[in-house]
């Protein structure tokens, strides 16, 4: 463009100054061209100047124009932002999700769920221990045993243990751990304690277990465990267990009671409990009046 407008420029120029020297004498044709040129060159940097500034005001409008767009997007910005924005006595959407309420201690709903556990309670301690009686040891927290706490109960007609310790895990599962507390006195009066009831009676049997399984998760198993430790330790390889539970080892071909299981199920579930103790591996074999466990 700037080309263009100096050759134009030019030949007007040089048109202007042929027509003056032509036209006029030497003299007064000089001083005419001298003032042509002058003009031209002061006509030229005119334009080249109106030019320029043009575009830098055209450049300047469109930096004040974005920079104008710029400031009435933060302004709207800040408008809407929750510090500036009003508040409402009832907002729409809370901040937080509410989390779920547990039934009131006083509920019926809370008394329905809490008779829910203690009868699973009474069915897992029973199906060991049939005559087996609890009571909570203190008002157990229903958001505790749904969270997976330990709860304690103490328990009666369940042989030596006095108490036991009770959780369920996320699967809805229920853990029971008994256990013996007493303290130094009872233990010492409980050593010289005699029968209140002279009369020398047998205590009736218990029934037969109901469920195989908890029996030899709640006694057999911790009773058979410690014992195999240290037989194998010893180089034992097999132990018998007679119908009344006592637990025997030959050595020197003669029979050394061991240990004794209480509530050992009936003859009618020891095929039950071989697949138990293949579970465990451990080889269970019915012979006679007893069972033969092995392992190794």
């Amino acid at each position: 463009m700037k080309k263009t407008v100096f050759s134009k420029s030019m030949k007007i120029l040089i048109i202007s100054l042929l027509l003056l020297a032509v036209l006029f004498r030497k003299e007064r044709s000089q001083k005419l061209m001298a003032l042509a040129l002058i003009l031209w060159i002061a006509v030229t940097a005119g334009i080249l100047l109106f030019r320029q500034s043009g575009k830098l005001f055209k450049k300047c409008c469109a930096f004040l124009s974005a920079l104008k767009q710029t400031i009435v997007q933060m302004i709207a910005a800040s408008e809407k932002t929750p510090s500036s924005a009003p508040v409402t006595d009832h907002p729409e959407e809370p901040t937080y999700p509410e989390k779920p309420a547990f039934p009131a201690s006083d509920s019926r709903e809370y008394e329905t769920m809490l008779l829910h556990i203690a009868l699973r309670i009474t069915e897992k301690l029973k199906s060991a221990y049939p005559q087996a009686v609890w009571q909570w040891k203190d008002t157990p927290s229903l958001q505790g045993i749904l969270s997976g706490g330990t709860i304690r109960i103490l328990v009666e007609n369940m042989d030596t243990y006095t108490h036991a310790d009770i959780s369920f895990d996320r699967f809805g599962r229920i853990h029971v751990e008994p256990m013996v507390i007493g303290s130094f006195a009872d233990v010492e009066s409980g050593a010289d304690a005699k029968p209140e009831s002279g009369m020398g009676e047998e205590t009736t049997p218990e029934p037969s277990v109901v469920d195989v399984r908890v029996w030899y998760e709640l006694i057999g198993q911790k009773v058979l465990e410690e014992l195999i430790t240290d037989l194998n330790a010893n180089g034992h390889s097999m132990l018998t267990i007679k119908e009344n539970g006592d637990i025997v080892v030959s050595c020197q071909k003669k029979k050394i009671l061991k240990a004794t299981l209480d509530s050992f199920p009936g003859k009618t579930y020891w095929k039950e409990l071989i697949s138990i103790l293949e579970e465990n591996e451990l080889k269970g074999k019915i012979s006679d009046n007893s069972l033969q466990v092995s392992w190794i």
